[in-house]
């Protein structure tokens, strides 16, 4: 879809932003079927199993409508953030998603310290595996588009920055010291890598989802993670 928007001469920050809006959209269709069911409590049942599926109707509703709203606000900053780069010719080809086949050891190098960044600023949490940061991160990276590599850092950064609350609440939750802390259950919570699985979980999740079931044997982890960071971040 990316690719076909893209060929439309849409810059990426449109691009981006217009992705967002359909996932909104899907998120807002999931919350009209959920009011449906205010109607639909068992007829014959007490009052206070009333009072307790319509408290749960309207919290789910609450839940996705503020899903989809974080999903646009989101994806307008970080579009805000990419067309601040600096314009490349025109006569490139407007083409926005090239497979590479390989990441350089610099690149993940320089994502690697920018997550790390982000992560220790978040969590105060330095106990992480950077060889198994590396090891994830030559494989995530697979999922950045040849043209998007040289400034993902960037674009790491703005995400972060604009996602700050929701990656607070996740760290907070289930990162380390957290609530509901498990390492063993998935351990992306206690890595720094976790910054960019987030960031592309938002921008290209069947893509990420298509090289890490690949290349790591961790089907597990990224759907335990994926629940985290989609629909395990409201009220406790």
């Amino acid at each position: 879809m990316t690719e076909l928007i893209g060929t439309t001469g849409a810059s990426p920050g449109e691009v981006h932003t217009l992705i967002a809006a359909i996932r909104a959209g899907a998120v807002e269709g999931a919350q009209g079927e959920v009011i449906a069911l205010d109607t639909q409590a068992p007829a014959d049942a007490s009052d206070q199993v009333q009072e307790g599926w319509h408290r749960a109707v309207e919290a789910s509703s609450d839940q996705l409508a503020h899903i989809a709203d974080r999903t646009v606000h989101q994806a307008r900053a970080a579009a805000a953030a990419m067309e601040t780069r600096p314009v490349t010719s025109r006569s490139e080809p407007s083409s926005l998603s090239t497979p590479v086949d390989q990441v350089g050891e610099e690149q993940v190098q320089q994502v690697l310290e920018a997550a790390e960044r982000i992560f220790v600023s978040l969590t105060g949490y330095t106990a992480f595996d950077p060889d198994l940061s590396q090891e994830i991160l030559e494989v995530v990276l697979k999922s950045v588009s040849a043209e998007q590599q040289a400034g993902y850092v960037r674009q790491l950064e703005a995400f972060a920055e604009a996602g700050r609350e929701r990656l607070v609440q996740l760290y907070g939750k289930y990162g380390p010291g957290g609530k509901f802390a498990d390492e063993s259950h998935c351990y992306l919570t206690h890595q720094p890598e976790s910054v960019v699985v987030c960031e592309r979980l938002d921008s290209v999740p069947m893509w990420l989802e298509a090289v890490w079931n690949d290349e790591l044997a961790a089907e597990l982890t990224l759907e335990r993670f994926t629940k985290y960071w989609r629909f395990g971040l409201g009220p406790s």
